[in-house]
């Protein structure tokens, strides 16, 4: 068969590039860790990323509809997500013996947990998990997590399940915390909190799982090696005006185990899947599947 034109000059198809949508939450510690992919500063052959901020609680239900290939996502919400997102091991928010606070203006943690009123930032969220888990008789009520400290001291809601930034400004804010519901996990268990992690969709397949996997690792190194740089672009989702306590907070959540969930931290999710089960909060989980 003779040669076309095309192909006696060396010409060769482009390869097709496929779009992957990523969700991280709008908060400085997800846009750290997602800084390199984010910018471009990192490519992955054949990939383009769409990436874009938004609520916990917005992304896990987007993620319910199946809308995104990659998502940060509230770890209590992956019972859920289980039949159509594998977990990855980079890219987790874990909290050594910290994480979600329970704040309130003027109760005492007694009488939360006879029956007030708690804001909580999503139903989907580990926050709100751990409060069913360890005060069974509060009434929730659903917020935004940046609507819930102004709740509080309007007198909406009693008390309030605090997370992202909001952990380290609840005295500036005129609240009290009344519990760390990390440290209760930790206590009560002996294991990290895993607060959020990255899932990716199956539809993309194995290999290309493993490629997208070893990107966000890869991105969160990138973000260590040029710390001055990712910090100050993760700072634009940061709502403190006061740079160091968006700096503590991204540091809280962006560490070592974001890089690489430990094997306690594995461990953690699947204590976390089964007390929820046990108690009828979520249905029974499969094998824990991580990328």
């Amino acid at each position: 068969m003779p040669q076309t034109q095309n192909q006696q000059a060396g010409w060769k198809p482009a390869l097709r590039t496929r779009t992957i949508r990523a969700a991280f939450t709008s908060d400085p510690d997800d846009a750290y860790a997602w800084w390199a992919l984010a910018t471009g500063k990192l490519e992955v052959p054949g990939c383009r990323f769409e990436t874009s901020a938004h609520h916990i609680q917005d992304i896990n239900e987007a993620c319910v509809r199946g809308e995104y290939d990659i998502a940060a996502v509230s770890s209590a919400a992956w019972p859920k997500l289980a039949g159509n997102y594998c977990i990855l091991q980079s890219g987790a928010s874990v909290g050594r013996n910290y994480g979600p606070a329970l704040a309130t203006k003027r109760l005492e943690e007694s009488e939360i947990a006879r029956g007030a009123r708690v804001g909580i930032p999503g139903e989907m969220t580990t926050g709100a998990l751990l409060l069913r888990l360890f005060y069974p008789g509060v009434k929730t009520v659903a917020l935004r997590f940046d609507e819930i400290a102004g709740a509080i001291l309007e007198d909406k809601i009693d008390a309030g399940v605090l997370i992202h930034e909001e952990l380290l400004n609840w005295k500036a804010a005129g609240l009290r915390r009344v519990a760390c519901l990390g440290e209760k996990w930790t206590a009560h268990t002996g294991l990290p909190l895993t607060v959020g992690l990255n899932v990716i969709h199956r539809r993309l397949g194995s290999d290309l799982m493993a490629e997208l996997s070893r990107a966000i690792r890869e991105s969160m190194l990138l973000a260590d090696a040029h710390e001055a740089e990712a910090l100050k672009w993760a700072m634009r989702y940061s709502r403190e005006a006061e740079p160091e306590i968006g700096r503590t907070f991204i540091r809280m959540f962006a560490n070592a185990d974001t890089v690489r969930m430990g094997d306690d931290c594995l461990r953690a999710l699947k204590t976390m899947f089964d007390m929820a089960h046990e108690r009828g909060l979520c249905d029974a989980v499969p094998e824990i599947a991580v990328i």
